[in-house]
């Protein structure tokens, strides 16, 4: 396992001028760190050359992960573990943390060093053209001709290419790797995961590039159909305007999401007057946009946390149930008052679902209620589940947000009232049902799961004294 790294800007002028180059919210230097720590790297050596950027942002210090940034030609005092490897990271490429993260849990097998290549021979304005031939490793500058093997500015290194003397030396990166390495097991591995996961960035057109792959992979594999095939499409331009303008992920859940969803609650209670009744609907869907954005955001500049996940879990729910309770100042306008006491009792239903859900979220601490849709998959065994439990899975997606919203949406736009409180009544009681009806099975499926994973011996001791934590965000 590798629990450190190195990230390395070229001791140039140009090298200054990368450690400050913002994109996606972040300095590179910023987004580097960040990125090597959702890797797995507990301790991370940034080495930059004079002149250039040496404050860390706040961002990165909230990590678990101990951070030295250090000059070129200065000796760092952060140890490193005696008998492990590193990453080494170049400064002038971004990855996606996913890239990394399979990297380092490939590890080094045998090898002394590691070069992650391009599988596709290269891609956007590559650095280095890499030949290892009879344990001796080569790099030319590589062109638009080239038809090797481009290095993708990531390796793995053993601990006899030592870590400490890198920042001292007085070659560049590349001849070093070469001149350490000499006579030593060589390996080079390529990734041709599509799209690819890695950009170098050397100016606005590839910074632009970078923010491209990053927010390709913003859209969660649990998403429902409606987020992925139409809120997306909206949600990810918008966050890519949001997230240069340093606002946080929280701040577009108060004033984006939670305003419109609100708004919604109110013109709702209005749901008689067919504008307010439209736009009520439109309000409810751009808030389920907008709470991708934060989502997206969060994703790209590397912040979520456990915190996040609960604020925007607990702010969703309140708008829920003001619109819901707008809803019934509605029914109780102008629909007969047996409909009033019907949603009375689907109100009830809707607390005992949140209840059950929150207390699921709290026992498996995921801090999302939609963590519960995704549990009806993952935390129960397939023998376990009888017609009722597959009938629920499978139509689980009418739960989520993006689905519902957009069925209010084109309710209200088509000013079927009557037929929105069913769905919303109706739902209600169904989802009570499902949860009821499955809780206990997923509480013991997790139980099991969790139980499976428990680490079979205790983690090293950190050299260094600090207890190592790992924590999203």
């Amino acid at each position: 396992m590798i629990r450190q790294g190195i990230l390395v800007f070229e001791d140039t002028a140009e090298g200054v001028l990368r450690t400050a180059q913002r994109f996606g919210g972040l300095s590179i230097l910023d987004r580097g760190i960040r990125t090597m720590a959702r890797a797995g790297c507990e301790r991370i050596l940034v080495v930059v050359p004079e002149g250039a950027r040496r404050r860390v942002s706040r961002l990165p210090r909230k990590l678990s992960a101990q951070v030295e940034v250090v000059i070129w030609g200065s000796a760092p005092t952060l140890t490193f573990f005696p008998d492990e490897g590193y990453l080494l990271l170049h400064g002038d490429y971004t990855h996606h943390h996913s890239s990394l993260t399979k990297m380092v849990k490939d590890g080094r097998r045998q090898a002394d060093l590691v070069i992650q290549t391009a599988g596709d021979g290269g891609q956007m304005t590559p650095l280095t053209e890499v030949n290892c031939d009879a344990s001796v490793v080569t790099f030319r500058p590589a062109d638009s001709e080239t038809s090797g093997a481009v290095s993708t500015g990531v390796f793995l290194c053993g601990a006899s290419l030592s870590p400490s003397e890198l920042p001292t030396t007085t070659d560049d990166l590349f001849t070093f790797l070469s001149v350490r390495s000499a006579g030593r097991q060589l390996e080079t591995r390529p990734v041709t995961s599509a799209p690819a996961l890695w950009q170098r960035v050397v100016d606005r057109r590839s910074a632009r590039a970078a923010k491209t792959m990053l927010f390709s992979q913003v859209t969660k594999s649990t998403s429902g159909p409606v987020s992925r095939h139409i809120n997306a499409k909206f949600s990810i331009p918008t966050s890519k305007l949001l997230i240069e303008t340093g606002i946080s992920p929280h701040m577009v859940t108060v004033l984006l999401v939670m305003t419109a969803g609100l708004s919604a609650a109110y013109f709702i209670s209005r749901g008689d007057e067919y504008v307010c009744f439209a736009l009520a609907g439109i309000l409810w869907q751009l808030a389920a946009i907008f709470d991708r954005c934060d989502g997206e955001i969060a994703r790209v500049k590397l912040a979520e946390s456990k915190f996040g996940a609960w604020f925007d879990t607990v702010t969703d729910n309140i708008a829920y149930l003001c619109a819901y309770a707008g809803m019934l100042v509605t029914v109780d306008r102008i629909l007969d008052p047996w409909y009033l006491n019907l949603a009375f009792s689907a109100a009830i239903a809707i607390l005992v679902s949140l209840t059950v859900m929150y207390a699921y979220a709290i026992k498996t601490g995921s801090g999302s209620l939609q963590r519960y849709l995704v549990g009806f998959s993952q935390h129960v065994p397939d023998e376990q589940k009888g017609h009722i439990y597959r009938w629920m899975e499978r139509y689980s997606f009418v739960a989520k947000r993006d689905f519902f919203s957009f069925v209010y949406f084109v309710l209200c736009l088509t000013n079927q009232f009557e037929l929105l409180y069913w769905f919303t009544v109706g739902g209600a009681h169904l989802m009570a049902l499902g949860v009821l009806l499955s809780q206990r099975k997923m509480l013991e499926g997790h139980r099991s799961i969790n139980g499976d994973q428990q680490p079979s011996s205790v983690p090293a001791l950190n050299p260094l004294g600090a207890a190592s934590q790992t924590r999203d965000g």
